[in-house]
């Protein structure tokens, strides 16, 4: 056995000299093969060196050129309040100052390769502490308050014509924002990490296919460096497969002047926790749909309608987070929704303007069917009501509003909302998709409530790079939030003022 060991010993000692030897004459081939070159060594990092890295002075990259080279930004700054959080007599007020700021860096490396980074400073104005520390989260809970809000790489035409791929933390916005959006009302934003790709098909016609990792779950814990998987019949255990992920195909097209979205998507959550959370982990849900748009001229006035819906499919797990644990109900779940705006040929371009939004609820806990509808990554903000008291989860909601522009450089909008819940055995779900007004037995009302908003927006500067807005909404509390609140639930007013610059 020595000898074996001593053979193998000097056997790796001559490998290892010869590889010391042999590394002059590597050095000198070239990096990538060419047809002369075919014996090209492993790249350590498995792409052409041509800016290899330093072993003490940094390097001074002869690729830069810095005609390629456009910076944007962003700011902006936004005091707001709300009185009477919860609807009671007893009154619950917040004041807060939100401000982010963010810095874009773009650099085309030719005109089919395109690198993007975007920081983002984001805060609300006194707070300092980490989460659950006396001031409350910075960042969305993230503990931070500089972080990469997009960071990618965009290849056209890659191996084939017309073909786009966009890989690393990027924003998947489709359409208006229902089901994806970039939801910059909120103080950070969403973003995505994954793999997207676009792909022309025709003039008219395009392709669209997206993974978007949505969690990584690799253990329920970590001691000491270990994963620990402390697995219970109530509390199952994460394996490491156990990740969140989104995967969707869509074909933007216009047919006969009509846009058209038929989407589908698969997610299995992975980012939220009880059934009734925002995008709940245990699940396997399928999500079929679309949008149409159209847009015409009915005289001197125009015409604008809009329809989009999904019906939703699969298979959820009631537990907390519990990836171990069994799929035990059916998902059937729906919304749709529908809109129409006319804009009149007379000063100031009134837009009169109707919408219904509707998405079920959950009707039975005990069914052996779970109905909510999930509604993903949208932004909420524009859609059902400025306040965000709801979201498109076990809803009925109508709308009705009037936009103008009372100049060149303004905007002003006012617009009425009636709230209703679907079913009175699930709850209110406001624009984040948590729930914050649980059922309750004392009550079976599905009258929710009424809103009523009114902003207005000045643009400065040619191009409008800066801009003013100020904006409020009082919320009429409906028969469900009296019961709730002993017959004494009294109204909930907000308001807001924001400045903005952008480059």
């Amino acid at each position: 056995m020595k000898r074996l060991n001593d053979g193998i010993k000097w056997t790796m000692a001559a490998v290892l000299l010869a590889g010391i030897t042999a590394v002059p004459a590597f050095a000198e081939k070239t990096t990538p093969a060419t047809g002369k070159n075919s014996a090209v060594p492993a790249v350590p990092r498995a792409i052409p060196d041509l800016l290899p890295y330093h072993k003490f002075d940094p390097p001074k990259s002869k690729l830069f050129d810095i005609s390629k080279l456009t910076i944007s930004g962003d700011l902006r700054v936004r005091p707001e309040f709300r009185n009477n959080l919860t609807f009671g007599a007893a009154k619950n007020n917040t004041f807060i100052v939100q401000q982010w700021a963010r810095l874009g860096f773009n650099y085309s490396i030719s005109p089919d390769v395109t690198f993007f980074l975007q920081g983002q400073h984001s805060k609300n104005w006194g707070v300092n502490a980490p989460d659950g520390v006396g001031g409350g989260p910075d960042a969305n809970g993230t503990n931070g308050t500089i972080f990469a809000r997009q960071a990618f790489m965009l290849v056209r035409n890659f191996l084939v014509p017309n073909l786009t791929i966009k890989a690393g933390r990027q924003l998947v916005v489709w359409g208006n924002h229902r089901m994806f959006g970039h939801f910059d009302w909120n103080n950070v934003g969403w973003s995505h990490d994954g793999l997207t790709a676009n792909y022309k098909l025709s003039k008219s016609t395009t392709l669209e296919l997206g993974w978007l990792r949505t969690a990584e779950r690799n253990c329920r814990s970590v001691t000491g460096g270990n994963c620990i998987l402390n697995s219970t019949a109530s509390n199952p255990a994460t394996d490491a497969t156990d990740d969140g992920n989104v995967v969707f195909v869509r074909a933007p097209m216009k047919v006969a002047g009509v846009v058209l979205e038929p989407t589908y998507i698969w997610h299995d959550g992975g980012t939220g926790g009880m059934i009734n959370a925002p995008r709940p982990a245990n699940q396997s849900r399928h999500t079929l749909g679309g949008r149409a748009v159209k847009k015409f001229a009915a005289g001197s006035a125009r015409i604008d309608a809009t329809i989009e819906g999904y019906y939703q499919f699969g298979e959820i797990g009631q537990g907390a987070n519990a990836a171990g644990g069994p799929k035990n109900l059916d998902i059937e779940a729906f919304a749709f929704h529908i809109d129409g705006g006319v804009t009149l040929p007379v000063p100031m371009q009134p837009r009169l303007s109707a919408e219904f939004n509707t998405a079920s609820g959950d009707k039975d806990p005990n069914d052996g069917k779970f109905q909510s509808f999930d509604q993903l990554y949208p932004t909420n903000h524009i859609h059902f009501g400025y306040m965000d008291r709801m979201s498109w989860k076990n809803m009925n909601h109508l709308a009705f509003g009037l936009q103008m522009r009372p100049n060149a450089d303004s905007h002003f909008e006012v617009t009425g909302h009636l709230f209703q819940r679907q079913e009175a055995t699930d709850g209110v779900y406001h624009a984040g998709q948590t729930e914050f007004l649980a059922p309750n037995a004392s009550t079976d009302s599905t009258e929710v409530g009424e809103e009523v908003d009114v902003v207005y927006t000045h643009f400065f500067t040619p191009g409008n790079h800066v801009a003013w807005q100020i904006g409020g909404g009082v919320f009429l509390p409906g028969q469900f939030i009296d019961d709730l609140r002993g017959g004494n639930a009294s109204e909930q007013s907000w308001g807001y003022t924001q400045l903005w610059v952008n480059f």
